[in-house]
């Protein structure tokens, strides 16, 4: 099995996007509370997914939360 890094870290968006959670929609210029979480393999694979601050923090609270595939 391949071992995963995780990380979450607050990006400044430069575009809309949506939150991989819930389906918030972010506008760049007023974002202050997304992070991203990403998945990344040693040997490369992996993915990353924009949190809102809701979705964010009910993760790191530990609840469950299924998030859709949103970037490279």
């Amino acid at each position: 099995m391949p071992t995963p890094t995780l990380a979450l870290k607050h990006v400044p968006l430069t575009t809309p996007e949506r939150c991989a959670g819930c389906g918030a929609e972010f506008i760049a210029n007023e974002d202050s509370g997304s992070r991203v979480f990403t998945l990344a393999y040693e040997d490369g694979g992996g993915f990353s997914a924009l949190l809102c601050g809701g979705c964010h923090s009910r993760w790191a609270h530990g609840t469950p939360v299924v998030i859709r595939r949103t970037r490279d």
